[in-house]
Formats: C-alpha cells, structure tokens, sequence
C-alpha cells in the first residue's frame, strides 16, 4: 500500500519530466552507489541518498516508521530507448523492453537532515525472513525423473541403473 513515487536524477532533453514506459518521473536530486551484484559472499548494501526538499523524507519517515520495509524499484535505461516525447524531433529507436531492473527494500534510514535523507538498502531476500534453501535437500538423492523436462540433463547415454558404463540410451538409467 501507501503511495508511490517516480523519481529521475535529471531532465529530458526538452527540459521535462523524463517519460519512461508512458510515466511520468520526476526530475529530483537522488543518488545511488554501491549497487553491484555478485555470486560469492555476502549481498552488498547500497546506500541512496534523496533530497529532503520542502522535508518532503521527513514528513514521510514520521509516518511510515523511516521508510523501513519500502520497496525501491532502480531502473536503467539508455537514453536512446526512451519514449519518443522525451525528444524534440522523436525517437525512432523507443524501445520499452530495454531496461534492466533491480528490486531492493530500505533495511535503514542511515541519516536524516534538512537537506538529505539517506538509506541503507538490501535484497528482498534478506528482508522477507525467506530461509535457503526453500526445499530439503538431500545426499546423492535426486527427487526429478531422469531426463525429464525437470531434470535438465539431455546429454549421451552415461550408464544403466547398476552403475555399469553405457551407450546405449535405452539402458541409460539413473541410479
């Protein structure tokens, strides 16, 4: 629930709103850092920081507990794929499909003054009390029919159901 927001570190080349996907995002001082993502150790912590112009995070955080729990939605795009009303002569190369998207929750608000308000944010994961892995797993046990559309392996024959070294994909057979 509760409102949403669409913000843009900048304007379009007319001066206006940025338009992505027929939306509007609004021109706002915002900055991110230390989004990256990788597959060894722990997640990373990005940090965004926003104005707090007119105490528009201020008003926010004394009634949404400082935004802990607030999904944060980070789009990149490459200007040459925006909507066409983002330029003056058009743009034949508008592609909404261009995008890559990244979910993350507010784990903090990191500080809060009159001019910014920062956070502290993290993978949905790590927020929604998920545990992994999300079923049992087990030794030397494979709970999918061998070459079956869950079980992923279609390669040559391997070996018959003794363990016993095979071409033959008729005896072919997990053991």
């Amino acid at each position: 629930g509760g409102e949403r927001y669409f913000f843009c570190n900048e304007l379009n080349e007319k001066g206006e709103a940025v338009t992505w996907q027929g939306r509007q995002y609004q021109a706002y001082p915002i900055d991110g850092s230390g989004f990256e993502m990788n597959g060894k150790g722990s997640s990373a912590r990005p940090s965004l920081t926003v104005s707090n112009l007119f105490g528009l995070v201020t008003g926010m955080a004394e009634d949404l507990q400082s935004l802990v729990g607030a999904t944060v939605v980070r789009r990149r795009v490459y200007a040459r794929f925006l909507d066409a009303v983002n330029f003056v002569a058009g743009n034949p190369e508008a592609d909404p499909e261009q995008e890559l998207t990244d979910r993350w929750v507010v784990e903090q608000m990191s500080s809060l003054t009159a001019m910014t308000a920062s956070f502290v944010l993290a993978t949905p994961t790590e927020t929604d009390g998920a545990l992994f892995p999300g079923r049992i797993m087990l030794a030397n046990t494979c709970m999918w029919d061998y070459r079956g559309d869950e079980c992923g392996y279609n390669g040559p024959a391997v070996a018959d159901e003794f363990d016993n070294p095979t071409t033959d994909i008729r005896k072919d057979r997990c053991s």
